[in-house]
């Protein structure tokens, strides 16, 4: 058993270091881990007026996703924030390709689709809200699919700040912290993140059976929060 495990962990702690954009770099300019997400209760952003940006990737307009996205979206609104919604299903986003590698940090985005679009709203941004519902144990592709298209610039998606929505059928939490996991490998892969809430919504099959639930009054309180 011994002599399995060694090369497993050795394994792993290599995947580790190639899993985020190719690089092997551990730390950043500041001398902090490239794979530390901090947290905070408040704010770590001095602007009065900031940036959001919400990305639903449900399929279903007004699921139970969405919805818990316009009650963020609603509060942050009030919050004095400026807010933008995105609704994925709207467009069109292709796979990662060969071309996107060969293209890093250039100034001129090659793709013909609207990605690249998405990813500048995400540069502007100060808030990014990553919703995804949980499908078979994960964020959904989807979202899956703008996050590998992100490419190009993920290093310079910089000192943002971040919040989770996702939501499921099943009654266990457990079940959405897989997706919350999937949100925290794009997130941990960039420069000085910061982490600032998330919404686990359970027990919603049914689409809109989370309208009158405390999870809605979360996404609008936890967007007053902004």
């Amino acid at each position: 058993m011994k002599h399995i495990f060694l090369p497993v962990i050795i394994f792993f702690s290599i995947g580790l270091l190639t899993s985020c954009g190719g690089s092997n770099k551990q730390t950043s300019e500041t001398g902090q881990s490239r794979y530390d997400i901090n947290y905070s209760d408040t704010s770590t952003i001095k602007k009065d007026h900031k940036n959001v940006l919400v990305i639903s990737s449900s399929p279903r307009r007004e699921g139970n996703t969405d919805l818990l996205c316009d009650e963020f979206v609603r509060g942050a609104k009030e919050a004095g924030a400026r807010v933008e919604k995105i609704f994925l299903g709207d467009y069109d986003i292709k796979f990662f390709q060969e071309a996107d590698e060969q293209h890093v940090g250039d100034s001129a985005d090659v793709a013909r689709d609207d990605a690249p679009m998405i990813v500048r709203k995400m540069l502007e941004a100060d808030i990014i809200v990553l919703a995804s519902p949980v499908y078979f144990m994960n964020i959904n592709g989807q979202l899956k699919t703008l996050i590998d298209r992100t490419y190009s610039h993920f290093m310079d998606l910089k000192n943002k700040e971040f919040y989770y929505i996702t939501a499921c059928a099943d009654n266990a939490e457990s079940t959405a912290d897989f997706a919350i996991t999937g949100f925290r490998g794009f997130v941990m892969c960039l420069p000085n993140p910061t982490e600032r809430g998330m919404i686990k919504a359970i027990g919603l099959g049914r689409k809109g059976s989370v309208k009158g639930t405390k999870f809605m009054q979360q996404a609008y309180k936890m967007g007053k929060g902004v």
